[in-house]
């Protein structure tokens, strides 16, 4: 009976505390945070607090629908023994050598978004900070209906349900995609975007989390790079 007992207590025990700490601790925290004012002299910015911005609500939902959260995390996470962290154009710094390291991503940066998607697996890059580096949404809604008319190689599914073929009445469309040959509809006909295209585009570009924290630089935020 004792070791019964013993083993009902330490599979409880197995199975309670890793959801404690890993689930309801982090979402009590999450529920009372609320946005830091900036000190713009000591934080060098020009916002009013942080997060300076919230994500598109509505193209949240639609990313999720199309399952887009399967294969493409939000989280940069810390450097741990040299297997994770940053990498070069993650973050808002673009050039072939950034001048800092990203910084690994904090509860408060998902502050107002009523779901984070963290993500699970890599298939497809990290999207955390996708707003600084996609192209501009003429070319994301191209990239999103074909991803194969930008790269050959992708693995990337294509959301054609996402855009409207339509015959072209009068002069083309200013919305109609501009497409290769290859990827283009039936002459005397146009893809154009649908308003659900139009929301996911706006939030992959209101995607920016790599904001500096208040009171924290974005270079003293950030781990040191791995040593290749």
């Amino acid at each position: 009976m004792m070791n019964f007992r013993t083993f009902i207590l330490g599979l409880a025990a197995s199975f309670g505390l890793p959801w404690l700490c890993l689930i309801v601790i982090p979402t009590v925290q999450y529920q009372h945070l609320a946005p830091i004012a900036y000190d713009k002299e000591k934080d060098g910015v020009d916002f009013t607090s942080y997060p300076p911005a919230n994500i598109n609500g509505q193209g949240q939902l639609v990313y999720i629908r199309e399952g887009c959260n399967q294969c493409h995390t939000q989280m940069i996470r810390p450097v741990q023994l040299g297997l994770d962290g940053w990498y070069k154009g993650w973050g808002e710094d673009q050039e072939a050598r950034p001048s800092a390291p990203v910084r690994p991503n904090v509860l408060r940066d998902y502050l107002g978004e009523k779901y984070a998607l963290l993500g699970v697996q890599r298939v497809g890059p990290d999207l955390a900070n996708y707003g600084w580096r996609a192209p501009d949404a003429n070319a994301l809604h191209q990239h999103l209906y074909a991803p194969r008319s930008v790269h050959e190689w992708s693995n990337m599914p294509a959301y054609p349900g996402l855009y409207k073929v339509q015959k072209i009445q009068g002069q083309v469309s200013n919305r109609a995609l501009k497409l290769p040959k290859k990827f283009a509809p039936p002459a005397g006909y146009e893809v154009v975007p649908t308003p659900e295209a139009d929301r996911l585009v706006e939030y992959l570009l209101s995607l920016k989390k790599a904001y500096p924290v208040p009171g924290q630089s974005a270079v003293a935020a950030a781990p040191a790079p791995a040593s290749k």
